[in-house]
């Protein structure tokens, strides 16, 4: 059997984060995944004009993709964590709380959406 930890949310963006560019995001994805102990293989980042910031950072576990609305200072993050070998549900709530930190200054879970999906 597969299953999968799919958690969403729309997070406030911290004064910090409004100056960030697609890069700081990036390494923020990925040194979250890294601490979370899941295995980055890949990475992808857009800057919009006027504004705006689309990144994803690919796992092995499978993936994060952050959107970033500068004009309203919000940030929505997808994460999906699948458990193919192992159960991932520690990392991927661990996951939530590294980036909700990091983000908002904000690590509590209530912000967050979660979907568990198995077959």
């Amino acid at each position: 059997m597969i299953k999968s930890h799919h958690f969403s949310a729309i997070l406030s963006a911290s004064p910090a984060v409004l100056n960030w560019d697609k890069k700081d995001f990036i390494d923020v994805l990925k040194n979250a995944a890294h601490t979370a102990k899941l295995t980055v293989v890949g990475e992808l980042g857009v800057e919009f004009v006027p504004q705006g910031i689309s990144t994803i950072v690919l796992l092995a576990e499978s993936h994060i993709a952050l959107h970033f609305w500068t004009e309203t200072a919000k940030v929505t993050i997808d994460i999906h964590i699948c458990d193919y070998q192992t159960d991932n549900l520690e990392k991927a709530i661990f996951l939530t709380k590294i980036l909700s930190q990091e983000i908002s200054n904000d690590d509590k879970l209530g912000n967050w959406h979660y979907l568990s999906i198995s077959n």
